[in-house]
């Protein structure tokens, strides 16, 4: 109520229930200073506070924030820290709440930080100091495209190719008293983006750490160094193998890994933009390089070593993979042989595939789940047997349908996967370079339904998993093709195919097969759309090795009534087009015709 002045007059129950409330705030607030305490004094709950003043309270120089590079930038693209050439350290405290894969991590622990900040250790539970890795974001236009190209100039007709940069760390700014463990955040877009499993900045920070790693990790007394990556996807099994995986909890992967193996790998090309063997010798071009070199280095090692190939659900390239063989006997190689088949090939078979060198294994087929009933690639996933060959450190698979005319023997320097280019930023699977690996194998299986291939086969497929790969030269894996359909085309391959000595290691044959013709001539020309792959020399070639081998080693070779009758047909279609080269005129010697 109110005086007759205005004044406003408080009753005894308005004066209470203010007193009221101030304790009861007053309460609250010493009910609240106590669990603050508490929180703040016990170390197993500490990293909570710790987390969120870490949203509140900022470094005081931007350099001792671990893994700002991607997130801060002066004008002109470079970071802070890149800039001011400073190298801090900031103190991790153990949270107490580590997965138990990272209990070897207790103690004292000097740690490299790539694109990832020091408050998203708090899960690790270990204590010590962080250095972080300061490195430029690879630019937003730059494409996996730049890195792999389709074609580069491998022959230095126009100069020496050259790959892009990525940008990476200076190295020389951390001391040589390394780090204990390497830990990085890898990006992963998967549910996002179409070819994540492509992306260049992703590609970076795996790259900065497998190089922090291999130059200032401490290695143990085997070589290896601890590397911690936190990924929703699975790590680039070309950098991080699963057999040197220790384990993984949710989005934490640790793994222990070979250090020399890996300087291995980051010694070549960043890409397939520049050949990892190169083709031409030191004096400069049209002298081909001496791969013996290469292969004179390893002659004191113990590791053992194969070729390989695969013959499933047919007879077809049984003859092939005879030739196969044998030409990799004369190229000078001593290397084991092996040879994955299934249960289609017969015992006269096998007997001509032993005498051939093969050492034989049988498998069972893998199915392609996407491939149809009875189609040409419905069990082509059976060359993932390849990986469950670990007496072998590598393994140099070669399809039956190649001739092998130089050794090959210097691949096997060269780590997984090596091959020649492609289409687009593809791998040819042809003749590649692989380590066997029991958990890969199973990497393999495990994505059949999940992982699409290109082209339906095992060459997509393998491209999908295996996308940091190194270029070989096109005249390891050299094509029996045409497709530029030009007189000079024409010319060059047909040189290179007669050429003595040999100036391409191998001729992979497209189109029919040489042992699926007569000998008299490649019966491609026959055929108008077959005509692109049809070759007198190379045909020549393959048959130049068949003439020498024993006949146990030819009765695989010979030709069914049927095929016999296809090659008639054929000749005549040929005769009633009446192509201008003329092959269907050529009379027909081969003993085979009347076996």
């Amino acid at each position: 109520m109110k005086t007759g002045a205005g004044e406003a007059v408080k009753s005894p129950m308005a004066g209470l229930r203010a007193g009221a409330i101030v304790k009861l705030n007053a309460a609250f607030l010493a009910f609240f200073f106590l669990v603050y305490m508490a929180l703040l004094l016990h170390p197993k709950y500490s990293h909570i506070l710790d987390r969120g003043a870490s949203s509140l309270v900022r470094c005081t120089f931007r350099d001792a924030c671990p893994s700002t590079s991607h997130l801060s930038r002066k004008p002109g693209g470079r970071s802070v820290a890149a800039a001011n050439k400073v190298v801090a350290t900031e103190r991790i405290v153990n949270a107490g709440r580590a997965p138990t894969m990272f209990n070897e991590l207790r103690g004292r622990l000097r740690m490299g930080l790539v694109n990832i900040g020091r408050d998203e250790l708090l899960a690790l539970g270990v204590e010590g100091d962080a250095v972080g890795v300061d490195f430029d974001r690879v630019s937003d236009v730059f494409r996996w495209s730049d890195l792999f190209p389709e074609w580069i100039d491998e022959e230095e007709e126009d100069g020496v190719p050259s790959c892009p940069e990525i940008p990476m760390p200076d190295f020389s700014r951390y001391d040589d008293d390394g780090v204990d463990v390497v830990v990085a955040a890898l990006p992963c877009n998967r549910t996002a983006v179409r070819g994540w499993n492509r992306d260049v900045f992703r590609l970076q920070v795996h790259l900065v750490a497998a190089h922090m790693a291999a130059r200032k990790g401490r290695r143990d007394g085997a070589g290896r160094v601890r590397v911690v990556l936190r990924s929703e996807c699975e790590p680039m099994m070309d950098l991080f193998r699963c057999d040197e995986s220790v384990g993984r909890e949710g989005d934490w992967w640790m793994y222990s890994v070979d250090a020399p193996r890996m300087e291995e790998k980051l010694r070549l090309p960043i890409g397939s933009c520049n050949l990892a063997l190169p083709l031409w010798g030191p004096t400069g071009i049209h002298e081909v390089f001496n791969a013996s070199d290469l292969t004179a280095v390893d002659a004191g090692s113990q590791r053992r070593e194969a070729y390989a190939t695969v013959l499933h659900s047919s007879d077809r390239y049984l003859c092939g993979a005879i030739v196969l063989a044998q030409s990799i006997r004369r190229s000078g190689s001593t290397r084991d042989m092996v040879l994955l088949h299934d249960h289609t090939v017969s015992k006269p078979a096998l007997r001509a595939l032993v005498a051939a060198g093969w050492i034989p294994r049988r498998i069972r087929r893998i199915r392609n789940p996407r491939a149809e009933r009875g189609s040409y690639n419905e069990y082509n996933y059976s060359k993932f047997r390849l990986w469950q060959l670990t007496e072998y450190f590598r393994v140099v698979f070669i399809d039956a349908d190649i001739l092998v005319l130089r050794s090959l023997d210097a691949l096997f320097r060269f780590p997984q996967i090596s091959a020649v280019g492609n289409d687009g930023s593809l791998f040819n699977s042809g003749i590649m370079v692989l380590e066997p690996s029991a958990c890969t194998f199973e990497a393999l299986v495990r994505g059949r339904r999940t992982i699409r291939s290109y082209n339906g086969g095992d060459q997509g497929y393998l491209n999908e998993v295996f996308v940091w790969w190194h270029r070989l030269p096109r005249r390891v894996n050299y094509l029996k093709n045409f497709w530029a359909n030009t007189t000079g085309e024409r010319a060059l391959k047909e040189r290179l195919f007669r050429a003595e000595p040999a100036e391409v290691w191998s001729i992979h044959y497209l189109g029919l097969k040489p042992w699926r013709c007569y000998r008299d001539y490649d019966c491609n020309w026959n055929i108008d759309d077959q005509r692109v792959y049809a070759s007198d020399e190379a045909h020549r070639r393959w048959w130049q090795v068949y003439d020498q081998m024993g006949e146990v080693m030819r009765g695989p070779c010979a030709l069914s009534e049927r095929r016999k009758i296809e090659i008639a047909w054929d000749r005549h279609v040929a005769q009633e087009i009446g192509y201008a080269d003329e092959h269907w005129k050529i009379n027909i010697t081969d003993p085979r015709k009347w076996e």
